[in-house]
């Protein structure tokens, strides 16, 4: 008997054990809109790194369905730092906070995608338990911010900006980064309730919907909204894959949409998107006119990566042809001992990437996005588990999310929103491979 019950308290151990250790992973998932304390967000993953690398070192492996993203991914991580290194840059200021916040917060976005393909985890209760934290801390800043949005509040969670109005913020710096992370945790409550059989629940996560598209729409940032449509659109084809029940969904969709969209006064930014005249779209237009340059006077490697800021940190209306070196058209780079870290880039992940590492740099980002995407697709169309079917469409959707979020700002390398992206991805790869696990053994 006191055998039984020794056995039974190991197992409670246990398990509390591996349920305070799952949170501490995915603790990075708590502090995504409040970036104004950035520590709090780099502990988090620091904590989550330390975690996943000690169990790395007993298994010395990761799942066999990571080899080959992970593989592309790391294979980018060298090109990078290679990139950085001939372009004469300091080996100091590689290592520096401001290089990792700024021009090098790439390094940092992807990371937990290799911490999440160790093979110790029980990746559906990761997953379940992942959502779970994401659903309740949006929706308790969107309340929030809701409140003092429509209750004439302006100081905590809102500010007012002369190009936009009254925008939600959270306590993160830019309106823009709370948008895009709350686009891919819109298209996960969509996934949820689309996919959901049980009544009750599909009510709850429509509920959800409901209040975090409100608080997506109040951040006011065009690009998260695009982003939102593109992913909304993907999520509703491969659940429906019918033309009459899509195009019915896509119509619902517009309905509910339109008075939170007149309500929030978000018609009027909306609009902004098709006005080239405004401010920030002739902003856009001449950046891009500038990295479509620098690309091409060096096509095949950029001209090193992070030095973007530097070519022009002197003055940035002019530039200057003759702080190139190298062959135009061929390889070209940036040689002089000028850095610049800060958050000023090219407003396109895509002219970003091709403008510091040329063709083969995005290449390299474009096929590990692929590569889990074949992965992705692979999972949904064979799994028959309910949950397992919603996280994979989840990571499917928001993929196409930060697709298109990239093409307005540097997206593909942002923190807030590339953090959570590469723990769900990698999250579920893993799940798709203890599913495969778990059928051989049926």
């Amino acid at each position: 008997m006191d055998m039984i019950k020794n056995h039974s308290y190991s197992i409670e151990v246990n398990y509390i054990l591996k349920k305070s250790l799952y949170l501490l992973m995915l603790s990075p998932v708590l502090f995504l809109l409040v970036n104004k304390w950035p520590y709090l967000l780099v502990l988090s993953v620091i904590f989550s790194m330390f975690t996943g690398i000690l169990f790395f070192i007993s298994r010395t492996s990761i799942t066999n369905f990571h080899t080959e993203t992970a593989g592309t991914l790391l294979i980018l991580y060298v090109y990078l730092i290679l990139s950085y290194f001939f372009s004469g840059q300091d080996i100091s200021n590689f290592f520096s906070y401001s290089f990792i916040k700024n021009d090098g917060n790439f390094f940092f976005c992807y990371i937990l995608f290799f911490i999440f393909s160790v093979p110790f985890l029980d990746y559906k209760k990761m997953a379940n338990l992942y959502f779970k934290l994401i659903f309740t801390v949006f929706t308790f800043f969107s309340f929030f911010g809701i409140a003092e949005y429509f209750l004439g509040g302006d100081s905590i969670t809102v500010r007012t900006e002369p190009y936009g109005g009254k925008m939600f913020f959270a306590f993160n710096f830019a309106h823009n980064a709370t948008g895009s992370v709350y686009a891919i945790v819109c298209i996960f409550l969509l996934t949820f309730f689309l996919k959901e059989s049980k009544n009750k629940l599909k009510l709850w996560y429509l509920l959800l919907l409901l209040i975090n598209l409100i608080a997506l729409f109040i951040t006011k940032s065009r690009g998260s909204y695009l982003g939102f449509i593109a992913g909304a659109f993907i999520v509703l084809w491969f659940n429906f894959r019918s033309i009459k029940k899509f195009a019915i969904a896509i119509g619902s969709m517009i309905l509910v949409s339109i008075p939170i969209i007149y309500a929030t006064g978000v018609y009027k930014r909306l609009l902004q998107i098709f006005d080239l005249e405004s401010g920030t779209n002739i902003i856009r237009i001449v950046i891009w006119e500038k990295a479509w340059y620098l690309f091409s006077q060096s096509p095949l490697l950029g001209i090193g990566f992070g030095r973007f800021n530097d070519v022009f940190s002197i003055d940035r209306h002019v530039f200057n042809i003759y702080r190139l070196k190298g062959i135009t058209g061929i390889f070209k780079y940036y040689p002089n001992q000028i850095f610049n870290f800060d958050t000023a880039h090219a407003h396109n992940s895509y002219l970003q990437f091709l403008t510091e590492t040329g063709i083969f740099g995005l290449g390299l980002l474009m096929l590990f996005w692929i590569l889990c995407l074949i992965k992705l697709f692979n999972a949904y169309f064979s799994t028959n588990d309910e949950f397992s079917g919603k996280t994979f469409l989840s990571a499917i959707g928001s993929i196409f999310v930060v697709l298109i979020l990239a093409l307005s700002e540097n997206y593909l390398s942002a923190t807030t929103v590339m953090i959570p992206m590469s723990m769900l991805v990698s999250i579920s790869i893993g799940l798709y491979w203890q599913e495969s696990i778990r059928l051989k053994k049926i």
